[in-house]
């Protein structure tokens, strides 16, 4: 008997993706997802998510549902939760109350990677290496003489974003900082535009910068490192749009490469450092001087159609449906829910175009 499997997402138009609520997914790649699962030969069940009564009702009336694949960032009635660092915990929370297991990270590792303080906390307690940073509570009045000291532990320039911002949000050319009066602009706009959210301050990198996927749960894999160009500058919505057509620029980073190796193992260990599973999307950014620094991790990266996920299993020969497929199964695989042997014998071939890892050690690596 076909699974049950809850798709929950939150749909916009690309006329309505941006301000506040640029972490929905596009209605086309909301349809591109859907048609992958379909052909897993499970039974898909479709929910647009707008608030946790909804989801509840919607439950209630599919029971029983075995499996939710979610895309979902947060509740559309409130838009706050897209971006605020919560919203995709509490979705799964809101799973786990009905014993849903649900695709991408545990409740645990969504609020860690959803909130860069929480993520670089992690990270360093682990000894991997991200920025200098310090936070700044956006609920209180700027005061110059509380952050003085910070500012100087830390040394300008500064990068300032939200603490639990997706998507770029938040992210302007300004958000790097040269001294207190651009300083105090920038909390200032950050605050008119998010409201009172947490905001994170840290060194700004100003090398190049690389942008990692890695799948799986105890056999990892890492799909082709994609390096930007190293004049890119800050990515932020406005250079993010024009990538997708920008993207046979950007070198693929193999085994001959020399920061190979590194990128890998950072990659790797801060895949288990954060306690991911199933999919993350990493950025990894140089210094001046040549040192490599994790300043993101995303427990929910983009699967359009355009996406750097995409783009990236692409230079491997995977289709944007057969990655969907493949991240599904090995959703299924860790909530230990049986697949059928339909949707076995599709992964098993595509498996073979990844570069597995178990552990620490590197089982294969990338050839062209």
């Amino acid at each position: 008997m076909p699974k049950n499997i809850l798709f929950v997402y939150n749909q916009i138009s690309k006329k309505y993706k941006n301000g506040l609520f640029r972490e929905c997914t596009l209605d086309t790649d909301v349809k591109a997802v859907r048609e992958a699962l379909i052909k897993t030969k499970c039974n898909i069940l479709s929910l647009d998510l707008y608030n946790p009564n909804q989801m509840e009702s919607f439950i209630s009336k599919n029971q029983p549902i075995d499996f939710a694949f979610v895309l979902a960032e947060g509740y559309k009635d409130h838009p706050n939760t897209l971006y605020d660092g919560h919203g995709a915990a509490r979705v799964r929370e809101q799973l786990k109350k009905h014993s849903i297991p649900s695709s991408h990270a545990s409740v645990e590792s969504m609020e860690i990677c959803r909130n860069k303080d929480f993520t670089y906390q992690r990270l360093q307690e682990q000894g991997i290496p991200s920025p200098n940073f310090f936070v700044f509570d956006a609920h209180y009045r700027f005061r110059k003489k509380r952050f003085l000291k910070e500012i100087n532990r830390i040394g300008y320039p500064l990068m300032i974003k939200p603490a639990g911002g997706g998507d770029s949000i938040g992210i302007t050319p300004k958000s790097v900082v040269h001294n207190l009066t651009e300083f105090k602009h920038k909390i200032e706009y950050l605050k008119r535009t998010l409201g009172p959210e947490k905001l994170i301050v840290e060194k700004y990198l100003s090398g190049q910068e690389f942008t990692v996927g890695v799948l799986g749960s105890e056999i990892k894999y890492i799909l082709p490192i994609v390096a930007f160009q190293k004049n890119w500058g800050i990515r932020y919505t406005g250079t993010k749009n024009k990538e997708h057509r920008m993207q046979n620029q950007f070198e693929i980073i193999d085994q001959k490469h020399p920061l190979f190796l590194s990128l890998v193992d950072i990659s790797v260990k801060s895949f288990s450092a954060v306690k991911a599973s199933d999919i993350i999307r990493l950025d990894i950014k140089q210094d001046s001087e040549g040192n490599l620094y994790v300043i993101d991790i995303n427990g929910t990266p983009s699967l359009s159609t355009n996406g750097s996920i995409t783009f990236m299993a692409s230079k491997v020969g995977l289709s944007h449906s057969q990655l969907i497929k493949i991240v599904f199964f090995e959703s299924m695989v860790k909530n230990n829910l049986a697949t059928n042997q339909y949707l076995e014998s599709l992964i098993e071939p595509l498996k073979k175009k990844l570069y597995p890892h178990k552990g620490d050690k590197q089982i294969e690596v990338f050839s062209e």
